[in-house]
């Protein structure tokens, strides 16, 4: 089905999707969204429509949307039929990769009407991934066990939009599979023995046991990551393929790799400058120009000394 113009009531089945309306300013037009869209916290004041695998037709029927919104590694096929038999037309994303994120909510923005919010959008990110690129982009990478759930260990396949975000962050996960939540032995995590282990930060309080209680169990406790205590919590926001996506893959760069986001010391030159813009502040002995300096501008002596 064709998607209706102008799109004023959007129902959202998937959390990506409702985090996006609302980086997009459109939050206004969603007039239903799932149980777990829980961010902003705004979005859990809208009418709720049940889960993203099971929601309810009737609910959904009842907001009289113009668009629902889902996604094809959440939301069923069988859902999106059943809403054409409605009558109600649906827009799918789907996005495997950072990159496929930024493009796909452009896209999203093109669709609802705002195409300049989703080039802003757009720019955005890729301005903040490109500063992070420069800053830990020489740096070695960090081997690393994202731990989805702990019992069983969970993990995230390599063709996953997280394990593009970890690799954006400066890391690679040590989990090597073409399943997209992989199940992992903790023998051959022992194995691998990565250098951190990586939580988002809800599973890190609530998964059973929590990051805390992990060191005190023998098969964890040979895991030099755990005795060490290198753990990495970042932003929920590492699960959703939605703008905000950003926000943690800056929080784990930082956590993996501190060195890289230590601002410089000043020289003196600088600091001086910085202290008197206008240049009215005689330069002491130490604070001479070499002749070879290229900022110099013919004021030094051929020597090398200061003028007085």
């Amino acid at each position: 089905m064709r998607v209706p113009q102008p799109v004023r009531r959007i129902v959202s089945l998937a959390p990506s999707l409702t985090e996006t309306i609302y980086t997009l300013g459109l939050q206004d037009r969603l007039v239903g969204d799932t149980d777990y869209c829980d961010y902003p916290p705004d979005a859990e004041k809208k009418a709720k429509v049940g889960g993203a695998i099971n929601p309810s037709l009737e609910r959904i029927v009842a907001l009289h949307p113009d668009l629902v919104l889902v996604t094809k590694s959440l939301n069923r096929l069988e859902t999106v039929r059943a809403l054409a038999e409605l009558g109600i037309s649906s827009y799918a994303t789907d996005p495997h990769t950072v990159d496929e994120i930024i493009t796909s909510s452009e896209k999203l923005a093109g669709v609802l009407g705002v195409p300049e919010g989703g080039a802003a959008i757009a720019s955005d990110m890729q301005h903040r991934l490109a500063d992070l690129q420069r800053r830990i982009g020489a740096l070695p990478t960090k081997r690393v066990l994202f731990v989805v759930w702990t019992q069983p260990l969970i993990s995230v396949g390599k063709d996953t939009f997280i394990a593009d975000a970890l690799h954006r962050a400066g890391a690679v996960s040590i989990v090597d599979s073409e399943q997209s939540w992989p199940q992992v032995s903790l023998e051959e995590v022992a194995r691998l023995q990565p250098e951190f282990l990586v939580f988002a930060a809800s599973h890190a309080e609530t998964t059973p046991p929590t990051v805390e209680v992990l060191a005190t169990f023998p098969g964890w406790r040979i895991l030099d990551a755990v005795s060490n205590r290198r753990y990495a919590v970042i932003s929920d926001a590492v699960n959703r393929p939605a703008p905000r996506i950003v926000t943690a893959i800056e929080d784990l760069a930082r956590q993996l790799h501190p060195d890289a986001f230590v601002e410089k010391p000043e020289n003196g030159r600088q600091k001086l400058e910085k202290e008197n813009p206008a240049g009215n502040q005689q330069l002491s002995s130490h604070d001479c120009l070499s002749p070879r300096d290229p900022q110099a501008d013919g004021r030094t002596s051929g020597g090398g000394a200061c003028a007085r």
